[in-house]
Formats: C-alpha cells, structure tokens, sequence
C-alpha cells in the first residue's frame, strides 16, 4: 500500500487519461427510498453485442464531458475483462448491474495501488448498483500483492448491492464522502483502506485466512490479516470509516483495523462479528505515540469476535452518544443532501450470498 500523499495525486494524474434503448425493470427488485425520479438517459452494455456498446469503458467514454445531468449505465449479466475509469470530467455517472453474482467486472492485475484497480472513480457523483468488482487470483498462499477492487478519489459516491473481492487493498477508500449499503466486502490485509469520510451500513464483511508461505509449506496454518486502514491525517481531518449495522465473518483472523494515519478514525456500531477477531482488535502499526490520537472504538457490537476482555488498552471506550453524530448518515456524510439527489436505482442483492456463488467466476 502506497503513501496517502501519493495516492491522494491519483484523482490529479488521471485528469490526463480517458480523453437509446430502454431497460425492463428487473425482477424481484427493491427500489430503494431517498433518490430522485428524474428520468436519465440509459446506455445498454451487453458483452454478446446485443445493446449499445460491449465494453463498459466504451459506453463510459461516450458520455460528454462535463454533462451535467445523469447518465445511466446499465450491464447486463457477463462477466467484463476489463479496467474502468471513470474521469474527473465526467460527474453523474449511474452503472447499474441485473445483479451482483451475474454481473462481474474482473481483472487481473497486482502491484500498485495507484494502477492496478478494476474501477477507479475520478468523478464526483458516481453511483454504482448490483456488480461485482473483483480482482484475481484470489489465493491464501504465497506472495500477497497490492491488488485493488476499486480505488475511490472524488466526493460523492455510493454503492448499493455491490461486490468488492481482492486479498490486499480491495477497497480503496482514499478520499471524499462515500455511503455503502447492503455491499459485500472480502479480503485479508488492509482491505478497507485509505482516506475517505464513509458509512459502511448494513454491509457484510469477509476474512479470507492468509499466510505467506507456498501451499506446501502452509500446514494450514494461518496469519491475521487486517480489516481497515484508515488515513486521517490531523484533529482538524475529517475522514473516518463508520460500520453501523455490519456483519463480519470469515475464515481466517483479522484485526479490525491498523492505524494508517495519525489520527486514524474507525468505529464499529452494532455490529455483528464472528469468531475472526484477534482478542487485542487493533494495531498501531508504527508508532506507538499514535495511540493517543487515534479514535478506534466499538459500541453495542455483539457476537463471538465482539468480546473485548482482551482488547488493547487504548481503544477508546466510547457510549452511543459519543458515536450518535458519526453514525447519523446526515450529519457525516451528506449534510448537504447529495444522498436524496442521485438517481432511482433497484437493490436485487441478497447481502447474506457469497461471492463465490458467482455464476460466471
């Protein structure tokens, strides 16, 4: 995982890059409350070449720059061997899936947290709905590489139903506003990471075990992984990752979070945590002066894993009331009402299935 400082250039380096048929409304589908009822433009992407474009770069690179109104994207079921970026010019930007477990954006690239994503999000107004972003291989064994599902660096995104599937750096929190709902995250080491200011609600999180021995030599014997990674940098920062209402599970051990800043920030708010969480919880990481400005905290959080006997000792020891603000979607991340003015969209993700029940993986 790059510096914050270099990874926060990202939304600046990109500027360079990347210079109608109506939808059936999907089954079994749940509109979800709180959007808009503007009717926006639709582009159809079908990798079998029955919509308008085959690739979802090629319908993302048709929208104008600089559009100020909605365009939305939707992708019928297949899986897309591809990297997308979404420009900086190119707000209000809808990708809409039929579903998670059907519709799949995968590639194959690791090394750096700057260039290998699957998505990469540039623009302010982005929503994503009912896909996966998924990077591969997706292995427990021998060397573990930086391999990002998305990397966020513009304000105002949200996804709804959506997959995030990596071992290290999955998702790529850096920097804005970002409300998730009903998404399913999974990965080992640092795989909710960056410096973003996010509500996590209703979300599954998943553990994968991890060791960096080869396969032969593992025995299965497994080392703790981390769930977070969170950058804020000063008291005056307002960044910080906020689970309310999550689900962890897994099958390795994981540290709910490392300090990747000096006052890092995550709280985790009535969440339900399995058996995969190391008894100490948290990690300072480098310097040990850092936990006296790190806000690291669980409240009313239950389950095997949400035993806090054995937690570090300077886990902030905080009461409803402490979090009330940071949980609040309106007073954290969308005092401004962004949240009320994105487009409908239809949630047909089950936020209990797998992603590996993914039938095109």
């Amino acid at each position: 995982m790059e510096s914050l400082v270099c990874v926060f250039a990202l939304s600046i380096f990109y500027v360079t890059l990347v210079s109608s048929h109506t939808v059936s409304n999907v089954s079994e589908g749940i509109r979800l409350e709180d959007t808009n009822n503007d009717i926006v433009p639709t582009i159809v992407v079908d990798k079998y070449g029955y919509g308008n474009f085959k690739t979802i770069q090629s319908a993302i690179d048709s929208v104008p720059f600089g559009r100020n109104y909605w365009t939305k994207i939707y992708v019928r079921q297949g899986l897309y061997h591809e990297k997308v970026t979404i420009p900086r010019y190119k707000t209000k930007i809808q990708l809409e899936g039929y579903r998670s477990s059907q519709t799949i954006v995968q590639y194959n690239d690791a090394g750096s947290s700057v260039n290998s994503a699957t998505l990469t999000v540039l623009a302010e107004f982005f929503v994503a709905t009912n896909i996966t972003f998924k990077e591969k291989p997706l292995t427990p064994y021998g060397e573990i590489r930086v391999a990002p599902a998305v990397l966020l660096a513009a304000d105002k995104a949200a996804f709804y139903g959506c997959v995030f599937v990596s071992m290290q750096d999955t998702l790529g929190d850096l920097v804005g506003r970002h409300f998730f709902r009903l998404c399913y995250i999974k990965g080992a080491i640092d795989f909710i990471w960056g410096g973003g200011q996010s509500l996590y609600q209703s979300c599954t999180i998943e553990v994968k075990g991890v060791t960096t021995a080869s396969n032969d030599e593992a025995d299965g014997g497994l080392i703790a992984g981390y769930i977070t990674a969170q950058g804020r940098a000063s008291e005056q920062d307002t960044s910080g990752f906020v689970f309310r209402g999550c689900k962890i599970l897994g099958s390795g051990k994981a540290f709910l979070g490392r300090a990747y800043g000096s006052h890092s920030r995550v709280l985790f708010v009535h969440t339900n945590m399995a058996d995969v969480i190391v008894p100490q919880g948290w990690d300072i990481w480098t310097d040990p002066k850092q936990v006296s400005t790190t806000t690291f905290g669980e409240v009313n959080c239950y389950g095997p894993g949400a035993n806090k006997k054995r937690r570090v000792a300077w886990e902030k020891k905080l009461s409803y009331q402490d979090v009330a603000y940071f949980v609040n979607r309106t007073t954290f991340i969308n005092k401004e009402g962004w949240i009320e003015s994105l487009p409908p969209h239809i949630l047909t993700l089950s936020p209990s299935s797998s992603p590996d029940d993914n039938s095109f993986v």
